[in-house]
């Protein structure tokens, strides 16, 4: 975390490569036990013969339900809709790994499926793509269980997407056409980093081009942005929808913050209070992810566990 704070810029492309450089070595170094947590790959689309696989870690030690199973946390990565993989290449290999092993650690079955990007697919395709792994989970425990520890709870499923992967994680579950098969498994969706308005009427930030080649046109992104799905939900599917934390870096660019300002009163006055929220100290947009099983700039993380534990106990 001393080099990241090192780093004056906020902008995402400005600190996403060094970032990432900084934390590299350090997991790479801790490989070993990173590995102690096993991991499997499946198919969850056959139909499709890329971006269709899922990464499952397994605790050594579950966290169990009331039903004396264990809780799942999907993690749904970002890149600016246009990349981003479950597996960085070397020497990155450890980044998402190293995510999985450190909520696996804390007893819950992590999952990190692909999903397709911009150009191959537009709106809402990215978020069908996640609902399709997680209805793929649930309809194949025995595929995905093991021995060592009790069996999976498909009803203690938590969601949480960061950047780009949180907007799809957002859409997944406050858009109908999608949510309709997943959202009553949801505990707790915890939306880390992403934007809440696509169109800033203010014109104080513009959407990036692979933004606007996912959302469609200006009036499509209006209609299809977090905030405006948000919105569109009756007074009941408000009341059924399910727990939220938020999540974001200390030092996050200034189109993130300028969203932030906009999400906490829209959801205080659709439920009458506002969300917890947790803010990684000392982190930017990129580090938080990457700091999980380094040693360093993990307390986030220990607090989204201790948030979602409160949710099955």
């Amino acid at each position: 975390m001393d080099i990241i704070s090192k780093f004056v810029e906020t902008g995402v492309a400005a600190i996403s490569l060094k970032t990432i450089a900084a934390f590299a070595p350090i997991l790479d170094e801790r490989k070993a036990e990173i590995k102690k947590i096993e991991r499997k790959t499946f198919v969850y689309d056959d139909k499709r013969r890329t971006r269709n696989e899922l990464d499952v870690y397994y605790p050594l030690n579950s966290t169990t339900t009331k039903s004396g199973k264990t809780p799942i946390l999907f993690f749904v990565y970002g890149g600016g809709y246009n990349s981003g993989s479950k597996e960085f290449p070397e020497p990155f290999s450890m980044g998402y790994r190293a995510l999985g092993s450190f909520f696996a650690q804390h007893g819950f079955i992590t999952v990190i499926p692909d999903y397709r990007l911009v150009p191959e697919v537009k709106f809402p395709a990215s978020s069908e793509d996640i609902r399709d792994a997680v209805n793929w989970v649930c309809t194949n425990v025995d595929v995905i269980g093991v021995p060592s520890i009790p069996a999976p709870d498909v009803d203690a499923i938590f969601i949480m997407g960061h950047s780009a992967g949180d907007v799809h994680t957002k859409v997944l579950s406050l858009y109908p056409p999608v949510s309709s098969t997943v959202q009553t498994r949801f505990k707790g969706v915890i939306w880390s980093a992403g934007s809440w308005i696509i169109v800033d009427e203010k014109k104080r930030f513009r959407p990036e081009f692979p933004t606007t080649q996912y959302f469609g046109s200006q009036e499509e992104q209006r209609e299809r942005e977090p905030k405006a799905l948000w919105n569109a939900l009756s007074d009941e599917q408000i009341k059924d929808y399910p727990d939220i934390l938020l999540v974001r870096a200390e030092r996050e660019p200034d189109w993130l913050l300028l969203s932030w300002e906009e999400i906490l009163p829209d959801i205080e006055k659709r439920r009458g209070e506002a969300p917890q929220m947790i803010i990684g100290k000392g982190h930017n947009h990129i580090s938080p992810n990457w700091a999980l099983c380094s040693g360093q700039g993990e307390e986030w993380g220990e607090e989204v566990v201790k948030w979602m534990k409160a949710r099955i106990n």
